[in-house]
């Protein structure tokens, strides 16, 4: 590897995490959330955003970091009006309250009534921020 091909797979970290955080304060959503629409890995954007043994990322992939700039606060709206399957989100849920976590707990972190949560659970089709939502429930929660 040389070190043409490093300064061109790799870009400083801080415009990125300061792009995540903005995005984090206008949506509200869990941070996971943003790493899973971007297609990046879950473990790059907490360290990214998440300071590890006193040490902040310097640097992360540049096709990584370009996922992470196409997020934008319209498109993150948009999560909550489309619908996609639900086959992969009702198998999440159910393990994820087969292995313990309570469902109310459940229902707010993925912005659900209980009813709406147990709903899912059958229902052919949820929105995508659902569906991201409870994806995302199963990187923050250990239940």
């Amino acid at each position: 590897m040389t070190a043409q091909s490093i300064e061109y797979g790799w870009v400083h970290a801080a415009p990125f995490r300061a792009h995540l955080r903005l995005l984090l304060d206008l949506t509200g959503l869990p941070w996971p959330v943003m790493a899973l629409k971007a297609g990046v890995s879950t473990r790059l954007v907490r360290r990214l955003l998440f300071v590890d043994r006193g040490r902040r990322l310097p640097k992360l992939p540049r096709d990584s970091a370009l996922r992470l700039l196409s997020l934008n606060d319209a498109a993150l709206a948009e999560l909550g009006r489309t619908w996609v399957p639900a086959d992969e989100t009702r198998r999440h849920l159910a393990e994820l309250l087969a292995a313990g976590c309570p469902a109310p707990t459940l229902a707010r972190y993925c912005r659900l009534s209980l009813t709406e949560l147990m709903a899912t659970l059958a229902a052919p089709a949820c929105t995508e921020l659902t569906a991201l939502l409870v994806n995302s429930a199963r990187v923050q929660y250990s239940c």
